[in-house]
């Protein structure tokens, strides 16, 4: 048996706060309503009545939690609030949030989730295309942060259907891959770098072709994620987040085996991961350094097996 009644009070509120008391399958909870109960009786009145309406409201989307079926409130909820709440504790680099900026500037982004239709998603894929300078690849990943918000949303019956089922994705085109070949590999270990920093890209760098760990794995390589014996990097990667176990060859741990002791949160390579200078110039002039020019970064996007840790994404 479900109920839902409003208190006038909450045993660890003393401010008049407004609460519910919700009892919902023998299990009881207190929810704020975020409204206070004032002395003018007028007044008073009015906020209970408003009161009235948030149980009301609230009771509907327990209630449709539990006989499956889609919360009436949720739904008109707008939809770059509802992007705000993903992206909510991710960080401003997670692409919900930046895909929220464009939703702001587009015709008819301020519609509720429940309003959005094909035709909405198709002209808003459209408007990334069309109006912005974005490279293909950013507008694939800004579409898709929407068309995940719309699964979600349908996922956890917020609107009845993914109306994205229906809507072809941004597609990215395929990069033509380089490979670095093994003598290529021995060419960049011999040439020489440049500067504190370029030593530390070039032993990283050297380090990612044995492992195949990329740029963003081995920013937050941590000594922690370091066997010694034998061997051996055991790491969740940032962009898959799935847990590699990689051994390690005798020239990777030479790369970083300084026979010191470190703490179990210290960073392998700290000046790569505290730096802000874009290492991509010094990849360039490292490259141009070993002879090599295949492509026109001036480094190879790939190592013999595998792409190259360098690689963005």
């Amino acid at each position: 048996m479900m109920g839902v009644s409003v208190a006038s009070w909450c045993k660890v509120d003393t401010r008049g706060k407004l609460h519910l008391d919700i009892i919902h399958n023998g299990r009881r909870k207190w929810e704020s309503l975020g409204l206070t109960l004032p002395t003018d009786k007028a007044q008073r009145a009015e906020i209970m009545r408003l009161a009235e309406v948030c149980k009301s409201k609230r009771e509907a989307q327990i209630l449709s939690g539990e006989w499956g079926m889609v919360d009436p409130v949720s739904g008109k909820q707008a939809l770059i609030e509802y992007m705000n709440g993903i992206a909510e504790g991710r960080g401003q680099n997670d692409f919900a949030y930046k895909a929220v900026k464009y939703l702001e500037d587009f015709p008819g982004g301020n519609t509720s989730i429940g309003g959005v239709t094909e035709k909405w998603l198709e002209d808003f894929q459209d408007y990334l295309l069309r109006e912005t300078k974005l490279s293909i690849k950013t507008i694939a990943h800004y579409s898709g942060a929407v068309r995940y918000a719309l699964r979600k949303a349908a996922r956890d019956r917020i609107i009845p259907r993914n109306p994205a089922v229906g809507v072809q994705g941004v597609s990215v085109p395929e990069s033509d891959k380089v490979y670095l070949t093994a003598p290529e590999v021995q060419a960049l270990a011999n040439a020489p770098s440049n500067g504190d920093l370029g030593a530390v890209v070039k032993q990283a760098f050297l380090f990612g072709c044995y492992t195949g760990f990329r740029i963003s794995d081995l920013k937050t390589l941590a000594w922690g994620d370091v066997q010694r014996d034998p061997p051996q990097i055991n790491k969740r990667q940032e962009k898959t987040k799935r847990k590699a176990s990689v051994p390690l060859h005798a020239v990777a741990w030479g790369l970083i085996d300084d026979k010191r002791l470190h703490g179990y949160k210290d960073l392998v390579f700290t000046a790569l991961a505290q730096s802000t200078t874009n290492t991509d110039e010094y990849l360039r002039r490292w490259a141009k350094k070993a002879g090599i020019e295949k492509t026109s970064a001036g480094i190879p996007p790939g190592t013999p097996s595998r792409c190259c840790p360098w690689s963005p994404g």
